[in-house]
């Protein structure tokens, strides 16, 4: 009998050192665990803005930050396309529904490029990316996608760069009819489908991924038309 309660008493030590070893390594980890989340982010943003310079491949975490610093402006819009002066992406709280976050790529004042994060329901899991236009607000010039958790070789090749440069030098507005276009993806080959204008807003569809495609579809539909306000009045010349 104390045998069984000597085993049965070692066995509870060693389990609760253990847990309480497991949770001071996690909490230990966190703070790396987010600081690396939030350099992958900021990644995703220089890639999709498409940096003239592109980051050399032996760049350290400490160099990226040091580039997004220089080469980006952080700013933060509401609902009617207003820059909220003094307001930073990572100080909107969740009430706040209708301020969104803008990142302006610029090169000795010169804007290069404005981004925006998109997100949206896939098949499997909630696609989450970032999406450039040119200075023009009417051009696409990058996308990017760096979390979600489609299916690999079929939704999981929007993460790919064959995907990705199919958006590049595509359009959100119809010269002809004079309204807003969200790129939208196809079932199929653009050139196939289209000869004509709709041709510039619509990219090359994932064989066997329809519902990521469609995904897709919809959330830069959604995105599109939420940033517009703002991109609007640069077509306007405000």
């Amino acid at each position: 009998m104390k045998g069984n309660r000597y085993t049965f008493l070692f066995a509870v030590i060693v389990c609760v050192v253990c847990g309480v070893l497991l949770s001071a390594v996690a909490e230990g980890l966190r703070h790396r665990q987010e600081v690396n989340a939030a350099l992958d982010v900021k990644k995703n943003i220089l890639k999709a803005v498409k940096l003239i310079e592109p980051i050399p491949p032996e760049a350290t975490p400490r160099d990226i930050l040091e580039i997004y610093q220089v080469k980006i402006d952080e700013k933060v819009i509401d609902a009617e396309g207003n820059i909220i002066e003094g307001k930073k992406p990572e100080e909107i709280k969740e009430t706040e529904k209708n301020q969104y976050p803008l990142y302006i790529y610029h090169e000795r004042e010169q804007i290069v490029a404005y981004a925006f994060p998109i997100a949206g329901q896939g098949l499997w899991s909630t696609l989450y990316g970032y999406f450039a236009l040119e200075p023009d607000a009417i051009t696409v010039r990058g996308i990017t996608f760096y979390k979600h958790g489609e299916t690999p070789g079929l939704g999981g090749e929007i993460e790919k760069e064959w995907f990705q440069k199919n958006f590049e030098g595509k359009t959100i507005w119809s010269k002809k009819e004079k309204k807003l276009t969200p790129i939208a993806v196809v079932k199929g080959h653009v050139e196939d489908i289209y000869q004509d204008e709709r041709a510039d807003f619509h990219v090359d569809g994932i064989t066997a991924a329809t519902i990521t495609s469609s995904g897709v579809t919809a959330l830069l539909d959604r995105w599109t038309r939420i940033y517009d306000p703002f991109f609007s009045r640069i077509r306007q010349g405000r």
